[in-house]
């Protein structure tokens, strides 16, 4: 429900969306200190839920979230506000109200997810329009991951995670998202991996091919070795329940399943939706955090906003738009 006569919403509803990485490569290290990666990304049916509001006041920003730990400034979101607020110069006062589902330092992106939604709802609601770039900008400043949350879908992502290249969006595919009950510092990997490749333990800076992951006459089993994470081997070795969930994954009947990101985060493709829900019931029933998921398109991913939100409907309800078809992705 748009708001009437072009007037600016004063309160958004929207999804913030996580990600796997469909395949991960770290190429080297920058003279500014980050690496340059090459990454497949996808957006994915596990979501946070915020409510961004505009209320009279002194300006500034305040968040509150069913999570105590992830209240105040620390939070990603409520630095999103911040910056937007004061790169648009803009006398605001934003409320924002968030519910996680998505966890925390799992390679799921929800901390980068929840601070694109916030741009993307305020950008909507601020009487001052950023100027264009102007958000992606903002997102670039705040984390590498946040502006692909910007774009959604299937996307290539090089650089440092910033400069990206958007996919047709992949055939439809069913998850099971597992978090072990470690988590991993994404420094500590990146250092990990440094020392593995210098004893010559691995790495490469290899082409990637991805083909389409999961069900479908062109999504067979001779597809998933050609997924890859850099940080999964160095990882795997230095947390064996990560391993071990992987393995159960696999077990289950999954087509490959592969960490995402730094981890601790592991998805395994299964061809039902079915089998993945079994998956993820079953590593609930031994401990395991786990979730049914699938492929989040483009559209349904980030919008069009509306006064209710995006991707929800003017009564509330959610729409989860779905994938369309395409063929394998080369990614060079």
């Amino acid at each position: 429900m748009a708001a009437p006569d072009g007037a600016r919403p004063r309160a958004i509803r929207l999804r913030a969306y996580a990600k796997v990485n469909l395949g991960l490569r770290v190429l080297g290290r920058r003279p500014d200190g980050y690496h340059d990666i090459h990454t497949l990304l996808q957006t994915v049916s596990l979501f946070d839920s915020l409510t961004v509001v505009l209320r009279p006041g002194p300006a500034g920003v305040e968040l509150s979230c069913d999570d105590p730990g992830l209240q105040g400034e620390a939070n990603l979101a409520w630095r999103a506000a911040d910056l937007l607020l004061r790169r648009t110069c803009s006398a605001a006062r934003v409320s924002i109200e968030l519910r996680k589902a998505v966890p925390v330092g799992a390679g799921l992106g929800g901390g980068s997810s929840d601070a694109a939604a916030t741009l993307r709802a305020l950008a909507e609601m601020l009487p001052q329009r950023p100027r264009e770039g102007q958000l992606a900008e903002v997102a670039a400043e705040l984390g590498s991951d946040v502006p692909f949350f910007l774009l959604g879908g299937t996307a290539v992502a090089s650089g440092r995670g910033t400069r990206l290249s958007p996919l047709e969006d992949l055939p439809p595919a069913w998850l099971a998202i597992a978090r072990p009950p470690v988590e991993v510092s994404t420094a500590w990997a990146y250092g990990a991996l440094a020392a593995d490749r210098s004893r010559g333990a691995g790495g490469s800076n290899a082409k990637m091919q991805v083909g389409p992951l999961g069900p479908g006459p062109t999504a067979g089993s001779a597809h998933i070795p050609a997924l890859r994470n850099d940080f999964e081997p160095v990882v795997l070795r230095h947390f064996p329940c990560i391993a071990e969930v992987k393995s159960r994954l696999l077990a289950a009947g999954a087509r490959g399943a592969l960490m995402t990101g730094t981890g601790s985060a592991v998805f395994g493709a299964f061809d039902s939706r079915e089998l993945a829900r079994a998956a993820a019931r079953d590593l609930c029933e031994a401990g395991v955090s786990a979730w049914p998921a699938c492929y989040v398109g483009r559209v349904a991913s980030t919008g069009p906003l509306s006064a209710m939100g995006s991707p929800e409907t003017a009564d509330g309800t959610a729409t989860v738009g779905r994938p369309s078809t395409g063929g394998g992705i080369r990614v060079d």
